[in-house]
């Protein structure tokens, strides 16, 4: 049934085309790289040449051009992220920034800070993001808390909504593939007299494969997945210099996983539900003849999880049950002085509250276990202020500080510094960052009710730091149509917090995370580009002096597009993961192993048989490569999937 209805949306959506043709679907023209804006590296626009960290833009057509419907994939063709999950879609997944822990990565969307409180170290779980509706998405490795607080240890990822643009339109798509893959997209975006309004909904859903790999023994059972999103956009702009945003996502994500990956791993009825709301509404007011503009912003977060495993007839003693949830609340004041075209001032003052609470509850043969975690909270103020020089076209610089008190241990003052000169004669262009950062506790590690072997939460656990350096070399050739990035790193962690089976959570651990990157994006000739990235990472805990699980030495993306005639469109992605180490749990005690590397081959077509509406084929895993993200847990082989979109004027 439910592929009669995709079939019968794909057939529509080709007679929407032919009936509502309207402007060219594709008005790409050749991109000026080094003008590319950026948000999150200064926290006003700002051209990503004019700042001296290390930016990387996936932009709103780089998205669609690799016809991913799950951002996670999409982000796998930056060679400075490394990505891993435990089986299909919507299982959890872990991303290292440059080697940091996830749980190190601020996540925001459209400002909006989204890693769960309620989660045991704070960090937010990308498997549930779709790339619909995203307009790009900007990365900032290295320490960032200056201008955005705690998480922010080893960078952040800002993903940034479509705004509505241009006269009201109508976008609808629909895809179906392997694995009974199928999904669903309408969209809705345009300006009218004062308002612009960007909305979509999104159904993606699919049968999926056993989260526990079936190259091990007793894991047949498939583990599907269903997400349906909402996201919606409104600008309204009252006069020149005021304007009010209403930003809100909410997504409801149900997953098929497994009690853990290799043999007999498997279990048929273990679920997990999800709910997630996201709000901000932001107020832009301007001063003094638009010198002194202002944000008023409140964001709100709510996440919601529940897990039920009952016992079944693999286990028929064993069960379990757990809810969570969290509240997150943050109210941000910043102001934003432009006196003088060569200096802007920032500064800026925000509260943050959040909340979680938890319930679980398992029956097993040695009896049955209760640990409940009754609702807690943090709170937090902090006061940032950045003072930004231009002296165009040679030299730009931004320095900053910042100051955060949080009740439970105290205050943080974190700084940045980011030089970077610029020789209009060879177009050659010289970076430099240093930083430091900070995570405090998450709710979970301080105060984590104790187990019968002993303490588990501790209220007296201090943040973790960083520091980090980092130097880069771009050069820009041929009229800015190619640009080489060259960059070296070196980032030291202290005070982790890590849990010691007789202390529980403590501040004991250090990690150094350093090595080198280039990327290469040329337009040399007009319907051809190509992009290429790679990182050479060393990530290593200071105290044993071994490498950091699950992080690749080697990381290399090369990507080559083509655009023929805004008819023909096809992409061609290589990644390349290299050797890494994990932990087999499959033995007792547990072992360190090396997983092989591997290569992932992907291509997509897409082709406009009308002005207005494409039909696209993806194909993923040309090769039909065998590999493990992690030790015993399952991975897609050779895909493929097939769609139609379709744009319609209103």
């Amino acid at each position: 049934m439910k592929k009669l209805l995709i079939i019968f949306v794909l057939l529509n959506l080709v007679g929407l085309g032919w009936l509502f043709p309207k402007e060219k679907a594709n008005q790409e023209k050749t991109p000026k790289l080094h003008h590319q804006i950026t948000v999150t590296a200064t926290r006003i626009k700002t051209p990503s040449r004019e700042t001296g960290a290390s930016i990387i833009i996936l932009t709103k057509e780089e998205l669609l051009q690799t016809g991913e419907p799950l951002l996670i994939k999409a982000l796998q063709k930056t060679a400075v992220v490394s990505i891993i999950q435990s089986g299909p879609p919507g299982t959890a997944t872990s991303l290292f920034l440059r080697g940091s822990n996830s749980e190190h990565t601020l996540v925001m969307i459209d400002g909006v800070e989204v890693n769960d409180p309620i989660s045991p170290a704070r960090s937010f779980d990308l498997a549930h993001l779709l790339t619909q509706n995203i307009e790009r998405v900007e990365i900032l490795p290295g320490p960032q808390s200056t201008l955005y607080g705690s998480d922010a240890l080893g960078g952040v990822i800002n993903i940034i909504t479509s705004p509505g643009e241009g006269s009201p339109h109508l976008d609808l798509s629909a895809q179906i593939g392997s694995w009974k893959t199928n999904q669903i997209h309408l969209a809705s975006a345009g300006q009218w007299r004062r308002l612009a309004f960007s909305f979509s909904l999104t159904h993606f859903q699919d049968e999926g494969i056993s989260a526990a790999s079936t190259a091990y023994p007793g894991n047949k059972e498939k583990d599907g997945y269903a997400n349906l999103s909402l996201s919606s956009r409104l600008d309204f702009t009252f006069s020149p210099t005021n304007k009010l945003t209403l930003f809100c996502r909410a997504m409801k994500t149900r997953t098929e996983i497994d009690n853990f990956g290799g043999p007999y791993g498997d279990d048929p009825n273990n679920l997990q539900k999800n709910h997630h709301l996201i709000a901000r509404l932001q107020w832009q007011h301007f001063l003094l003849a638009s010198r002194w503009e202002q944000l008023l912003a409140v964001n709100l977060v709510v996440n919601q999880r529940k897990n039920n495993n009952p016992s079944d007839d693999l286990h028929l003693d064993y069960s379990e049950q757990a809810y969570f949830k969290s509240w997150f609340l943050k109210l941000d004041w910043q102001h934003n002085l432009y006196f003088h075209p060569q200096n802007t001032l920032t500064f800026g003052l925000d509260y943050k509250k959040e909340l979680g609470l938890s319930d679980y509850t398992a029956l097993s043969p040695w009896g049955k276990t209760i640990s409940i975690f009754p609702q807690q909270q943090a709170r937090s103020w902090g006061f940032y202020l950045q003072d930004f020089l231009r002296l165009p076209p040679y030299f730009f610089c931004q320095v900053g500080f910042r100051w955060d008190h949080y009740l439970h241990f105290g205050s943080v003052l974190t700084y940045r510094l980011t030089p970077t000169v610029f020789w209009p004669a060879t177009q050659t262009q010289l970076k430099l960052n240093l930083g430091s950062a900070f995570k405090a506790p998450s709710l979970y590690q301080l105060y984590a009710p104790p187990s019968f072997f002993g303490p588990i939460g501790n209220e007296n656990l201090q943040p973790e730091k960083s520091r980090a350096w980092e130097i880069g070399l771009h050069q820009y050739l041929f009229k800015d149509k190619t640009h080489v990035g060259l960059t070296f790193f070196s980032q030291d962690y202290e005070n982790l917090i890590q849990f010691d089976f007789l202390r529980g959570f403590i501040n004991t651990g250090r990690a150094r995370s350093q090595g080198w990157s280039i990327a290469i994006k040329t337009h040399l000739f007009h319907h051809l580009q190509l992009n290429c990235n790679y990182t050479h990472l060393r990530a290593r805990d200071r105290q044993t002096n071994q490498p950091l699980l699950r992080r690749p030495a080697a990381r290399l993306n090369l990507g080559v597009s083509y655009n023929l005639k805004e008819k023909l469109t096809a992409s061609l992605w290589l990644n390349y993961y290299g050797s890494r180490w994990d932990t087999d749990y499959a033995h007792w005690p547990p072992r360190r192993v090396a997983l092989s590397a591997f290569k992932l081959i992907n291509l997509h077509f897409g082709y406009n048989f009308w002005s207005s509406c494409q039909i696209f084929l993806r194909l993923d895993n040309l090769l039909n490569e065998q590999y493990e993200l992690i030790k015993g847990y399952g991975t897609y082989g050779f895909s493929i999937y097939l769609g139609i979109k379709s744009k319609i004027s209103l």
